[in-house]
């Protein structure tokens, strides 16, 4: 089984160990001197304003693969400024994965995850598709080529991220004309949306909606975690 093949650590504690990735990979780290050096090789670009489930999910799975680890998050939609970072997410008007470009809301958009999956991809799944398969190897500790990581890598898909992917690109989950029986605010995209700053809040600065943002990246990253650490223990 997927447990036994664990590091001692993991076997012990193996929420703790997954939950506490969230802590060292935190947006937050301690302003030492070498703080601006940290964050000086890679930046990623999304867009500001309002911010959804799909990119801070993205933004918080890119910056557990090892090219863009610790990488600075850059909010903008000025594209003179996009154009000089790193990658972009969810904003640009580009899919180009070789320079690291994942926007999905541009015409002709029609990417999907495959593997017998068909939802249209929203920049979570965009990161997914690209990057999963390297960070469910380096939670696992093991090779990416592993069954155990292929497994877990279309199941981690099929259970958490098509539906991010769905929800944002507007796509129900049943085919049906008939109104909902009930009303749902608690699913996870809804949980993220509620972060974004209220209009009445007396500060609407950008460095406040940042915050807000970091939170909900936290917060996406935090199931993300959990889900795979569900679905490896299931294996």
């Amino acid at each position: 089984s997927l447990t036994t093949r664990l590091p001692l650590s993991a076997m012990l504690g193996s929420r703790a160990l997954f939950c506490g990735r969230i802590w060292n990979h935190s947006l937050f780290p301690k302003r030492s001197g070498n703080f601006r050096a940290s964050f000086r090789t890679k930046r990623v670009g999304t867009h500001n304003g309002t911010f959804h489930c799909d990119e801070t999910l993205a933004c918080f799975m890119l910056r557990l693969s090892s090219r863009f680890s610790g990488a600075q998050i850059v909010r903008t939609r000025d594209h003179q400024v996009l154009e000089k970072l790193d990658a972009a997410l969810d904003v640009g008007g580009v899919y180009d994965p070789e320079s690291e470009r994942y926007d999905h809301h541009q015409k002709g958009f029609t990417e999907v995850f495959g593997h017998g999956f068909n939802t249209k991809l929203s920049s979570a799944g965009l990161i997914y598709k690209h990057y999963g398969l390297e960070i469910i190897a380096k939670e696992l500790l093991l090779d990416q080529k592993h069954p155990d990581v292929q497994r877990l890598f279309l199941a981690v898909y099929k259970n958490f991220i098509e539906a991010v992917d769905a929800i944002d690109n507007g796509i129900h989950q049943y085919d049906t004309d008939q109104p909902p029986r009930y009303v749902n605010n608690t699913s996870l995209a809804h949980r993220i949306g509620r972060l974004n700053l209220d209009w009445i809040e007396p500060d609407q600065s950008s460095s406040k909606e940042d915050e807000a943002f970091h939170r909900a990246m936290e917060l996406a990253g935090s199931e993300f975690l959990q889900v795979s650490f569900s679905f490896y223990t299931r294996i």
